[in-house]
């Protein structure tokens, strides 16, 4: 009994929010507990893989293209932890139906928190998830006045996956700095004044899990990236459209190409076996002659040996 107890009581403290039970419901529903690797996730494009050779660490570069988040924000005193579980509930619940259309909108990942350190000693986080792909033409409009739709443009992005169960800021903090060694020298334009925390999975997940420390690449640097891309992708759609159109055929097209090839084969092959027969007959001619020229021949052959 004492092991369940202390087994609920561990469960509780990883998942670490409060919430009502109809979200609760919806956790279990939509949030598939430790399945949430089979959510929708954030688009994006690899546009490298890099690895540095001093540091002996690797890193992806990527395109996230312009999308529609829902986001709210804060910012707290650096002697407080951060917010983000209250954060990301307040979003949970505009996607459960706390929305002026009381539609529920399938959750997506990862839950990206932006943090930044600003003057007074304060810390501003801004925790947002991306719209689904069905929802984003029209979102509802939320009802609580602290989440918010954004319309976030493109950016291209420096960061690697880790594993591992963040539960505080400090394992955060940790990642962010060790990440921040690896790109300072390769991505001289890196913008390390913030930095974005990625948990793709519930707090239920203990296993495999997947964390990204996101810093985003700013400049020329980023602007080449993303023209570098475009410019790749449209030498590719010319020559995809430069390849010959392979028309479809249909059905009955194909049978009547079929019976005209099995036609043009069966004449071919009456061709051949009349070619042989005439070539056979031919020969037959020939032994013949050679057979009536061997026999004349010895017809003559006495009559001369009389003489």
């Amino acid at each position: 009994m004492s092991y369940q107890v202390g087994a609920a009581a561990l469960l509780l403290a990883m998942c670490a929010v409060s919430v009502e039970s109809q979200v609760w419901g919806y956790v279990s529903q939509s949030f598939s507990l430790v399945r949430s690797d089979i959510l929708e996730s954030a688009d994006y494009v690899m546009l490298a893989n890099v690895t540095s050779r001093d540091a002996g660490e690797s890193y992806e570069e990527r395109l996230y293209p312009a999308a529609k988040w829902a986001c709210t924000a804060r910012t707290v005193p650096k002697t407080e932890s951060s917010p983000t579980r209250s954060m990301f509930l307040e979003l949970f619940r505009y996607f459960a139906g706390d929305n002026a259309d009381k539609k529920e909108i399938d959750l997506t990942v990862p839950v990206n928190t932006f943090v930044q350190a600003r003057e007074n000693d304060v810390i501003f986080y801004e925790t947002c998830l991306t719209l689904p792909a069905k929802s984003r033409s029209a979102p509802p409009k939320p009802n609580s006045p602290s989440v918010y739709l954004e319309d976030k443009p493109e950016q291209v992005i420096l960061t690697r996956r880790v594993s591992g169960y963040f539960i505080t800021d400090n394992a955060w903090e940790e990642e962010a700095i060790s990440l921040k060694k690896v790109l300072k020298d390769k991505e001289p334009e890196a913008d390390f004044t913030g930095y974005y925390r990625n948990g793709y999975d519930a707090p239920m997940r203990i296993f495999n899990r997947r964390n990204e420390v996101w810093f985003r690449k700013s400049g020329t640097s980023a602007q080449k990236s993303i023209e570098d891309y475009k410019k790749r992708q449209a030498e590719k759609a010319t020559e995809e459209k430069a390849k010959p159109a392979v028309v479809e055929k249909k059905p009955e097209e194909t049978k009547k190409v079929e019976e005209t090839k099995k036609t043009e084969e069966t004449k071919k092959t009456e061709e051949t076996k009349k070619t042989e027969e005439v070539k056979k007959t031919e020969e037959k001619k020939t032994d013949k002659k050679t057979e009536e020229k061997k026999t004349e021949d010895k017809k003559v052959e006495p009559a001369q040996n009389r003489e």
